[in-house]
């Protein structure tokens, strides 16, 4: 098993070049109406309009693409446990320009493997669009000294990937045992409608 993992996205250079792309039709958008709006409501000459039209276009990707491309993520090795986390959307854009620069991320923490106790899987509920209920993965290191650091692993492709298992069987091949008090694991080498299905049905056992 390759002893490298990584839970969420990793943004790349090639990314956010593939994003802009992507995107490309919502810049368009922005751009072309931002410069019709303009000719019907200003006398603005068509050159102004087609200036601020292209800047228009250039302000949309700016906001577009840092918020499609940069994730938060984990990655795991043989020896610790780094986490990159971006809040906000001034630090994706940071972060996307430092990565087009060709800038190494800088990681929020890093915990090494030989200071951790436990780990515990569990659960946190959050809206998403729409005011829907949705639950995201809860993963708290206890560490030697006693204190522990909570981390949120971003999306849940993972669960598709199996990457949760692999980094459960990563971490307990280093003798650190994972705490489940919910029997989250198996849930999580499924699909990610099981995993909130299965923790509404929690939550109605409980009542």
């Amino acid at each position: 098993m390759n002893e490298k993992i990584i839970i969420g996205k990793k943004a790349t250079r090639k990314n956010i070049f593939t994003n802009f792309i992507a995107f490309t039709f919502y810049g368009l958008i922005g751009g072309i109406g931002t410069s019709g709006i303009l000719k019907f409501l200003t006398k603005f000459n068509n050159g102004i309009c087609a200036i601020l039209g292209v800047l228009a276009f250039f302000i949309t990707m700016f906001i577009v693409v840092p918020l499609a491309a940069i994730t938060d993520y984990i990655e795991v090795n043989k020896t610790s446990i780094i986490n990159y986390s971006f809040h906000g959307y001034l630090q994706m854009l940071s972060e996307t320009c430092s990565l087009i620069a060709g800038k190494k991320t800088a990681p929020t923490c890093q915990i090494c493997l030989e200071k951790i106790n436990s780990v515990e899987i569990s659960y946190e509920p959050f809206l998403m669009l729409w005011a829907q209920k949705g639950y995201k993965i809860k993963l708290q290191f206890n560490l030697n000294d006693s204190s522990s650091i909570v981390i949120y692993p971003s999306g849940h492709n993972n669960i598709k990937n199996n990457d949760y298992e692999k980094m459960f069987i990563l971490l307990e091949n280093k003798y650190i045992p994972i705490i489940d008090k919910h029997n989250l694991r198996p849930i999580l080498k499924t699909n990610p409608n099981n995993l909130n299905n299965y923790i509404e049905s929690l939550k109605k056992d409980t009542y």
